[in-house]
């Protein structure tokens, strides 16, 4: 077993597991010039097509790591994604078979409806569809571009130890050799396979509500769907008991994304304690049938069985060992918040580390991950339920009966009707149908979300009221809460108001001020000067008569209705996107305010004194070696 002398750190952060939150947090780090391990105990990405929704504030994530390109070329087009049915089945020769019972908008429903302008308006991208068999591999070539050599797949971590001031991870590789690491912080993102029990982190709540039996392959439907929904809900009316394979949900897995999609999963909810067999041919033979397909061709890739449960870690952190990801936070896989959560994870972990390890922030930080992330972890595991909980309610609103085949034909007849009794069924069931908007369209959910801790100064402002619904999203520049986007142009360049503060090569912080916010701009500058922190400013006009250069025009008017503060006011951004500081007027103080707050979540020192601290926990020599020194290259990506 090597390693280095216990004089010397090896490398400042170990991540564990190498699925979508690990390889996203690498990417992070990378760009913020942390070097790091990845350790993924499997020799590749995944093999089924789970955690297929990527929503809109994921999409921007992507955006300011200059991933997101990748995504849109690959990703389902927002057009293909947005609608989903509930149909009596696919094919069949009966009157009422292959018919839709209802539809109802997705994800931002149609370009140019209501919903997909208000989309548009709230954010510089718009939601996708890729699931984690075709994501992954896009992860990992960015991690491994931007990390060469120390993304290391077919590497298990087999035990770690805490020290007062590192932590010591012992590594098997591919052959069985084994390496001791010391590393400064670990993250597990494994899954909760290993990291969270061996810390006495529990998963709290409901486990095993329900089993899914899962089919994922090749056909071509291509005959019997369309070109925008992307899920397809089945009841069968002739079902004996409406459960198990009276009931499933189709979804296009790609790479094609309208009705030649070419890849397909198919899930049936069975009871936990039921032994089923999962071979392949018996749940081929039982789609084929829900489908009403009993000639339909199908290449299976591959079946599982996996249970369906709402559970949250009961800690996020335990010393310098941090959970993220599925390691902290199972639900329902309705609204898609699993992949979305752990990549803010990721993303709020990856800022912290950054800061604290470029001597930019006092260690204390750190502990405002799980001050940050756990509300939200919960918030995500209750609504994925409550959205879950729901469908009960539509398929009895249908108003079939188990076993009753020739009651169910004649409900069916009565839906259909061509009269004004089947009319009122029709409306009605619609109006049932459109309660599931709080999975398809919950705006707010993804976007709305907001942090309270030792890393935000609040203002003394009250929180906005939440929609109850989950889908209005409310812009707001209140502490705490995500940037508003807004269009903004300078120099014949337009860019969104989440462009600004890029991805940690040009600055740590953004303020955003107007033409009158020069006091906060020379604090700003002042802070730059004399310590680690760099601070770009932003000074978007609140006047177009305003003739002062180096400014950017408000394109659309939007940013001045959500900027929340008036002429000479200022908020500071954090690399996340979310607001640290807010004055909704000028200074009092020539911006010694904004000053006093940076010292109060960041502790940060001058330039001498943070130097000092550097030398004294090994740091300074740690970013001077050779081969773990990173210098940022003109496209974003990181050079040995």
């Amino acid at each position: 077993m090597s390693g280095k002398t216990a004089d010397n750190i090896d490398v400042p952060v170990v991540i564990v597991g190498g699925g979508g939150c690990g390889l996203c947090l690498s990417i992070f780090l990378s760009d913020y010039g942390i070097a790091h391990y990845v350790f993924e105990k499997h020799p590749g990405t995944a093999i089924l097509p789970r955690a297929h929704y990527i929503n809109q504030r994921s999409m921007e994530i992507f955006r300011q790591h200059n991933i997101s390109e990748a995504f849109k070329a690959a990703g389902c087009p927002i057009r293909n994604m947005s609608q989903t049915d509930w149909r009596t089945s696919l094919g069949g020769e009966g009157p009422y078979d292959g018919r839709v019972i209802c539809s109802v908008p997705a994800f931002g429903g149609s370009i140019g409806s209501p919903d997909y302008e208000i989309y548009r308006e709230h954010g510089p991208e718009i939601s996708s569809n890729l699931p984690l068999v075709r994501a992954e591999p896009i992860f990992r070539k960015f991690a491994e571009e931007r990390n060469p050599g120390r993304v290391r797949f077919s590497h298990e971590v087999l035990d770690f130890v805490e020290e007062k001031d590192h932590v010591l991870v012992t590594v098997e590789g591919p052959n069985g050799e084994k390496e001791l690491i010391r590393t400064l912080y670990l993250v597990g993102a494994d899954g909760g396979k290993f990291v969270g029990p061996k810390i006495g982190a529990q998963m709290e709540g409901p486990r095993n509500i329900v089993d899914f039996l899962s089919i994922y392959f090749r056909a071509d439907l291509s005959q019997y769907c369309d070109d925008r929904t992307l899920i397809t809900h089945f009841i069968n009316p002739e079902g004996e008991k409406m459960d198990r394979f009276d009931c499933g949900v189709l979804v296009k897995m790609g790479p094609t994304w309208d009705r030649r999609c070419e890849e397909w999963i198919l899930h049936f909810g069975v009871p936990v304690d039921e032994d089923l067999r999962l071979e392949a041919d018996e749940l081929a033979s039982q789609g084929r049938k829900l489908l009403k397909l009993p000639d339909l061709k199908m290449d299976v890739i591959k079946v599982s069985r996996w249970a369906l449960e709402r559970t949250l870690v009961s800690k996020y952190q335990d010393g310098r060992v941090f959970l993220a990801g599925d390691a902290a936070h199972k639900r329902p896989p309705t609204t898609g918040l699993g992949l979305n959560t752990a990549i803010e994870d990721s993303l709020n972990l990856a800022w912290k580390l950054s800061f604290v390890l470029s001597g930019k922030a006092h260690a204390s930080l750190l502990d405002a991950y799980g001050f940050e992330r756990r509300p939200v972890g919960k918030r995500n595991c209750d609504w994925g339920l409550f959205t879950f909980s729901n469908y009960p309610v539509l398929q009895a609103s249908v108003g079939f009966l188990p076993g009753q085949r020739k009651y169910n034909q004649e409900r069916l007849a009565s839906i259909f009707e061509a009269s004004p009794s089947g009319e009122t069924a029709r409306h009605h069931l619609s109006r049932i149908f459109e309660t599931q908007d709080v999975e398809f369209s919950a705006h707010n959910i993804e976007l709305g979300f907001s942090y309270d801790s030792e890393a935000v100064v609040q203002d003394g402002s009250a929180k906005p009221r939440q929609d109850p619904g989950g889908r209005v999203y409310v812009p707001t520049t209140r502490p705490g809460h995500r940037l508003p986007h807004a269009w903004v142009e300078r120099d014949h360049q337009v860019v969104s108001t989440h462009d600004l503060i890029g991805n940690g090569g040009d600055y740590d912080l953004l303020l955003i001020t107007d033409e009158l916010g020069e006091q906060w701009s020379n604090a700003a500058r002042t802070v730059s000067s004399k310590s680690a922190i760099r601070i770009g400013i932003a000074g978007i006009k609140a006047h177009r008569h305003c003739r002062k250069p180096g400014l950017y025009q408000d394109c659309d008017d939007n940013w001045t209705k959500v900027r929340g503060f008036t002429d000479g006011g200022a908020i500071l951004v954090r690399p996340d996107n979310f607001i640290m500081w807010r004055s909704i007027g000028p200074s009092r103080l020539n911006g010694e305010e904004l000053v006093e707050d940076m010292r109060k979540v960041l502790k940060f020192s001058d330039t001498q004194e943070t130097r000092s601290n550097m030398r004294d926990t090994g740091l300074g020599e740690l970013n001077s070696w050779d081969h773990f020194h990173a210098k940022r290259t003109t496209n974003g990506d990181l050079d040995e």
